[in-house]
């Protein structure tokens, strides 16, 4: 399996309800998704110190599935309207298991 994983920062622009509003974006478009394995996203729940605001664990059958995903179309909307406005930083990693 492939598995997807993303942590974001949001910066001081980002609006109350954000991270709902993300979540359900991500979400929609995991459902439209061929070759996903299991989906998972959301605010953190602040339990420990310096957390991310806001993660995604995603598994894919193998990276083709994964790249359909990122290169898509709805993805980089996604991307572009949904999380650039509000990140201060992103860390990503893609490994097996």
């Amino acid at each position: 399996m492939f598995h997807h994983v993303v942590l974001f920062t949001w910066n001081e622009s980002v609006p109350a309800g954000h991270p709902e509003a993300a979540r359900a974006e991500l979400t929609a478009y995991a459902a439209t998704l061929g070759g996903l394995v299991s989906y998972r996203c959301g605010p953190t729940l602040g339990l420990s110190e310096n957390a991310a605001d806001f993660g995604i664990v995603a598994v894919f059958e193998n990276e083709a599935a994964w790249r359909a995903y990122d290169t898509a179309d709805e993805h980089n909307r996604i991307r572009r309207e949904v999380f650039a406005p509000h990140v201060a930083s992103r860390a990503v990693i893609q490994f097996e298991a």
